[in-house]
């Protein structure tokens, strides 16, 4: 089946001739001829009634003429939804995303989902290591390292700063951390997705980066429940600034390293192709990234 071949028919017997059809289309007569007879080869029937003066449909080819308008039309319409899908959002939205990004993203859902009403989400949610998560099921995926499959599109939507925090109450009893040594006299909540494989966490110490291997205490995947344990006295853990911010103004979180720390990280959003990028993921991931800048950065 050929839609040219359908569309060319449908101009000839619309313009009544071969010479009118070859003005309207712009395409030889003889060419035009030639196809029709392909045509009417491949179908193995006859659609047109040609004498020297006239031409005329056949009863199939009355029966085939709207049969293929009606095809056409269904192709027209196919192809203009399909390109308002890449122009405006629509469809499903599929995004992985780990737990803490979700909860402090979730705002940027409730935007998207009462600006695109016809805009479905499906949104799955772990801890879990970035190559336990890259599949082609997600339109997006966020996480906070780079891809590991070459063939994947990173794109950086927010840097993101951490530093060493416990309670009042855990640095009253154990006091700071002076040196990166230290970590050995300490209760060590370790995320075991972050930082790991390394077991080692970083110190800016004396203007120098040293790398300080660590022995958990904890060992968890979800920063909000390292964050849980910081908070009921069980020890130091690396905390995002995102979720310090608060804690710190409320006095439940202080610093736990003696010496200022610039240690960061960035955010990325990760798709599967920069061509024919669908507006449903550019929008949702040119809201994410203006949310960080005006709310978090």
């Amino acid at each position: 089946m050929n839609l040219d071949d359908m569309e060319l028919f449908v101009n000839l017997a619309k313009q009544g001739s071969f010479t009118k059809a070859a003005d309207f289309t712009n395409i030889p007569k003889s060419t035009i001829s030639r196809r029709i007879t392909n045509l009417e080869k491949h179908l193995g029937v006859k659609l047109l009634a040609r004498t020297t003066r006239s031409l005329s449909l056949t009863e199939v080819g009355i029966n085939y003429l709207k049969g293929c308008e009606e095809l056409l039309n269904q192709a027209k319409q196919l192809e203009q939804n399909t390109q308002q899908q890449n122009q405006h959002p629509s469809g499903t939205l599929s995004i992985f995303i780990p737990n803490t990004l979700l909860r402090i993203f979730w705002p940027v859902v409730i935007e998207m989902i009462n600006q695109y009403p016809e805009l479905k989400f499906e949104a799955y949610s772990s801890e879990g290591r970035q190559e336990e998560q890259t599949s082609t099921r997600y339109d997006i995926m966020f996480h906070v390292d780079e891809p590991k499959d070459s063939s994947l599109i990173a794109r950086r939507i927010a840097t993101i700063k951490y530093d060493y925090y416990a309670s009042p109450t855990y640095i009253a009893k154990n006091g700071l951390l002076q040196v990166p040594s230290d970590v050995d006299k300490h209760r060590i909540i370790f995320n075991s997705v972050s930082q790991a494989p390394t077991h080692s966490w970083r110190f800016e110490h004396n203007n120098e980066l040293i790398s300080q291997p660590v022995s958990p205490f904890f060992s968890v995947q979800n920063p909000d429940l390292g964050l849980d344990l910081c908070l009921q006295d069980k020890g130091i853990a690396l905390v995002p600034d995102i979720l310090s911010k608060e804690l710190i103004k409320q006095g439940r979180l202080v610093k736990a390293y003696a010496q200022p720390q610039q240690l960061s990280g960035y955010i990325y959003a990760i798709y599967h192709s920069r061509q024919f990028l669908p507006a449903k993921v550019a929008v949702f991931i040119d809201k994410v990234q203006a949310f960080w800048q005006n709310n978090l950065n």
